[in-house]
């Protein structure tokens, strides 16, 4: 194991609350999950630290043949959230404490419930069976089988489990959205909450990403969404100046498709 490593598993186990100083995320060098927890933060302007772990950092073994960095973790997993308060490890926990304590949770309890229902659906729609990464994550797949549950998640064909997944989910946010009693054009009650968040992270960056003209031509609901959450000014200001794009999976030995920096490019007017 490099000395870099080294110090950056030391750095992670030392963070507790009694020790951090402010706010502390860990996190890869990449928007996937952890977009909606840094924008909350950047909303709230809540005065973080973020460590970044890079896939070279993240494989990298010590003597005993085991990935270092995934033994400081409680789970094995990032993100990471740490503050004077707690040590948290999932990325939904942290979501609903940061929502909690900045306003972003809904104002009663049946809207709480339904935050916590959109959030729930936003996090299958990428690691669920049918979601986006378990299909495109090919893990030494022969082209042929990749091929096919590929095809099957958008529709082109049958595959158990996987088939029609991207409509699904999609269709699932549609109904979602419009059952908003408030018709607010946000999912939840009147104002912004962090299952918007975390619908417009999966929504925008995966799900648009992954196929920008379909995603427009049959979601128009969905895509009308994106852009007013893309145009409220703190989000607009994440965007611009604080997204990174960056992605490190080998096309297509590693993923069959994923998100480029490129591909980010022009989903919202403010990017």
């Amino acid at each position: 194991m490099n000395q870099e490593v080294a110090a950056l598993c030391r750095r992670i186990r030392d963070l507790t609350p009694a020790s951090v100083e402010r706010p502390t995320l860990v996190y890869f060098d990449i928007i996937g999950i952890a977009w909606p927890i840094r924008c909350l933060l950047h909303l709230a302007a809540v005065d973080h630290e973020l460590v970044q772990i890079s896939i070279f950092q993240w494989f990298e073994r010590d003597e005993q043949g085991r990935q270092a960095l995934k033994g400081v973790f409680t789970n094995g997993h990032v993100p990471l959230y740490v503050d004077e308060e707690v040590s948290l490890n999932q990325s939904q926990i942290i979501l609903t404490y940061l929502a909690e304590r900045h306003g972003m949770d809904g104002q009663t309890a049946r809207e709480r419930l339904a935050v916590r229902e959109v959030m729930a659906h936003a996090y299958d729609a990428l690691f669920h069976c049918n979601g986006m990464l378990s299909v495109t994550i090919r893990n030494g797949l022969s082209d042929e089988i990749a091929e096919a549950r590929l095809g099957a998640f958008l529709g082109e064909g049958e595959w158990p489990l996987v088939s029609d997944g991207y409509d699904n989910h999609l269709r699932g946010f549609d109904r979602y959205l419009s059952a908003n009693p408030a018709s607010s054009g946000f999912f939840v009650g009147h104002s912004l909450t962090v299952a918007d968040l975390h619908a417009f992270n999966v929504l925008c960056n995966w799900y648009k990403a992954f196929s920008p003209a379909r995603f427009v031509e049959d979601y128009p609901r969905l895509e009308d969404f994106i852009q007013r959450i893309a145009a409220i000014p703190g989000v607009t200001d994440y965007i611009t100046h604080e997204q990174e794009p960056t992605t490190w999976f080998p096309l297509p030995t590693v993923a069959m498709r994923l998100t480029s920096p490129a591909e980010l490019e022009g989903l919202t007017a403010a990017r």
